[in-house]
């Protein structure tokens, strides 16, 4: 099980929201077509954003990720962790700061481990950019001729 809270989410551009419905519930980059998909959705529509949490989380990734989700205004609401991940509605100076204060309190042990997942994340994100260039670049060769 893993408790994902949603109001941390609300917040950022809409671009920023979608990206981080992705990365925070589902643990993974936004496939392109899902990414769209939800962008409209919520475009300059900040009032359904609670609700396209709710059905990311309520999706069949999110339930066999085992996610659970919670909101501060839930009545049954445990407190949000003190080691909270930073909110990315701020400058990115400012997001950049909050982790750094916080690195000194995380174990150098899971610091690795953040930076392995971390190296696999860019890894495989600058790889599937990669292949979306040379696939690009491959259809111009052919219209080209």
């Amino acid at each position: 099980m893993r408790e994902v809270n949603g109001s941390e989410l609300l917040s950022g551009s809409d671009h920023e929201f979608v990206v981080n419905l992705y990365t925070v519930i589902l643990n993974r980059w936004p496939d392109e077509d899902g990414y769209r998909h939800h962008l409209q959705r919520v475009e300059n529509r900040p009032d359904i954003r609670r609700q396209v949490i709710q059905d990311i989380a309520g999706s069949a990734e999110g339930r066999a990720l085992n996610v659970v989700l919670r909101f501060d205004d839930d009545p049954m609401a445990e407190p949000a962790p003190m080691a909270a991940a930073p909110a990315t509605g701020g400058s990115a100076s400012d997001v950049l700061a909050t982790l750094l204060a916080t690195l000194g309190t995380v174990p150098d042990v899971e610091l690795q481990v953040l930076h392995w997942q971390l190296a696999d994340a860019l890894g495989a994100v600058t790889a599937e950019r990669a292949a979306r260039l040379e696939a690009r670049l491959a259809r111009l060769e052919q219209r080209l001729g």
